[in-house]
């Protein structure tokens, strides 16, 4: 993708921002359903998932403090209002202060599976033994 396919239209500034944090709702949302009544994960697979979350909280903290950025440059580029009258700039500074508290927690996040992460990086495992006897 190229910076030429990322320009957005103001009518549809934050689309794929939109569509990208569904998509990742979407796979979160998916873990959990796999997980609740899925069998046990050893730890060499657990390992690999973990590192997957652990990019997950790095790549939020990332991307919540570019988004918080992007919420203070809008206010240069379009004639933004509050409904009630009361000042748009101000509005933006609280959610900024909020996103980089979100972001943050975020990075935290990524820290903590790492940690997790380490604590069963030598872990194997032995397959179930069967119950079935060769016959």
């Amino acid at each position: 993708m190229t910076t030429n396919d990322m320009q957005q239209s103001p009518g549809t500034a934050g689309a794929q921002e939109r569509e990208l944090a569904n998509a990742a709702t979407e796979a979160i949302r998916g873990i959990t359903h796999l997980t609740l009544g899925s069998p046990p994960i050893p730890a060499p697979q657990m390992f690999e998932v973990l590192g997957d979350l652990k990019c997950l909280g790095y790549g939020l903290d990332q991307a919540l403090r570019q988004l918080a950025r992007s919420l203070a440059s809008s206010l240069a580029v379009y004639a933004v209002f509050e409904e009630d009258g009361s000042n748009p700039e101000e509005s933006v500074a609280y959610a900024m202060d909020s996103m980089r508290v979100a972001a943050g927690h975020a990075s935290r996040l990524g820290e903590v599976l790492d940690f997790a992460q380490a604590d069963i990086t030598r872990q194997g495992y032995y397959p179930p033994s069967s119950n079935v006897e060769a016959s």
